[in-house]
């Protein structure tokens, strides 16, 4: 199933908002009349709608229709963060070119898609999101869906494991995941799973459509981000050196270049963001 929209659709934005996991509970059982578009930035997210179940990743999103019951599978995971907008698509006739937005996706540019959120988020808090620029940053959410998707992700839940490549580019990212504060690389990385170098940034590079070391890096950073939102009072030298970076400099210069904003920055103007845990 996918979300077909045109140019010439009204688009009516809801509001947004960032889910940050309080480690315990499950996603609520419910039936909405809107859409729905999740973007999940860490962890996992284990859901169902109807009849489907969907075990979304880091950096995947799905959408889920109006009218259809959807809810938690799972408890959610200690780590999940996921961004969420609601909005209606009110379709206007003859359509044209449709832009077709798949059901689960794979980002490859997850940034692109983490900023159109933020801004929308950011706007909503301070009351200044009117519903044209609601409709229009929705819009370019779903764009940049249908347009910069990757293979469709989101494996369902109970599905068999993929084939061996798959399988070891989940373990690379598993061990990515655990061991991003430690000074790491392809070549631990490899020593520690006894694959070859080569080959190991090979295989990840064909899954996950990055090298092991801009996943490193994005970890780091996302890890850095949801300790700017929750720890206003830490020292972003300290959460420099907890992300795994022994230069403070370095972490800046890598933190503007994944977020388009200093650490400083970041804090300041994601302080209004409204986040939710329920």
């Amino acid at each position: 199933m996918t979300l077909s929209f045109d140019v010439s659709d009204t688009l009516e934005a809801l509001n947004a908002g960032l889910f940050v996991s309080p480690g315990f509970g499950t996603h609520a059982e419910r039936v909405i009349d809107s859409h729905e578009l999740i973007f999940v930035t860490q962890g996992r997210l284990d859901m169902f709608e109807e009849n489907r179940s969907f075990s979304l990743l880091r950096n995947q999103t799905l959408i889920l229709f109006p009218g259809l019951r959807h809810g938690g599978l799972l408890p959610y995971t200690p780590d999940v963060n996921f961004y969420w907008v609601h909005f209606r698509v009110h379709e206007s006739l003859p359509r044209s070119a449709p832009m077709r937005v798949p059901k689960v996706a794979t980002i490859r540019n997850p940034d692109g898609l983490t900023e159109l959120f933020c801004r929308f988020i950011s706007d909503q808090e301070s009351g200044i999101l009117d519903p044209l620029g609601a409709a229009h940053l929705v819009s370019l959410m779903l764009c940049a869906v249908g347009e910069d998707a990757g293979e469709a992700g989101g494996r369902r839940a109970g599905d068999a494991p993929g084939d061996d490549q798959a399988a070891l580019a989940e373990r690379i990212q598993g061990y990515v995941d655990e061991h991003f504060p430690d000074a790491i690389s392809t070549s631990t990385i490899a020593a520690a799973l006894r694959y070859n170098p080569d080959y190991l940034e090979r295989v990840f590079r064909a899954r996950a459509k990055m090298s092991i070391l801009n996943a490193l890096h994005q970890k780091r950073i996302s890890v850095a981000r949801a300790s700017l939102h929750s720890e206003a009072g830490k020292n972003i030298n300290e959460i420099a050196f907890e992300c795994g970076y022994t230069d403070p400099g370095y972490f800046r210069r890598m933190f503007k270049r994944l977020t388009g904003l200093t650490p400083r920055e970041f804090r300041t103007l994601y302080a209004r963001t409204h986040i939710n845990t329920h």
